[in-house]
């Protein structure tokens, strides 16, 4: 068996090469492919640690926003109202 038999090609879109490329410079990786590899594994991790109901954590990210610079004293403010 050749040694090429053992890869695939897959498409992604250019964003999120550009992100891998990004990820690749954070841990100091030249190659995207074990930049790839190593992102599935702390991603795998992570999943596997997480104990709640991921579709709601994801639910709620759609609706988060940015609101600017805030100030930790005040977060019952930011939670609850005033």
């Amino acid at each position: 068996m050749s040694r090429l038999s053992e890869y695939t090609t897959i498409r992604i879109p250019l964003r999120v090469k550009r992100k891998l490329e990004i990820f690749a410079k954070k841990i100091n990786e030249k190659s995207l492919t074990k930049a790839l590899e190593k992102a599935i594994e702390i991603a795998s991790r992570e999943a596997d640690s997480f104990k709640g109901d991921l579709n709601i954590v994801l639910k709620s990210l759609k609706k988060a926003r940015d609101i600017g610079e805030t100030d930790a004293s005040k977060i019952d403010q930011y939670l609850y109202g005033d």
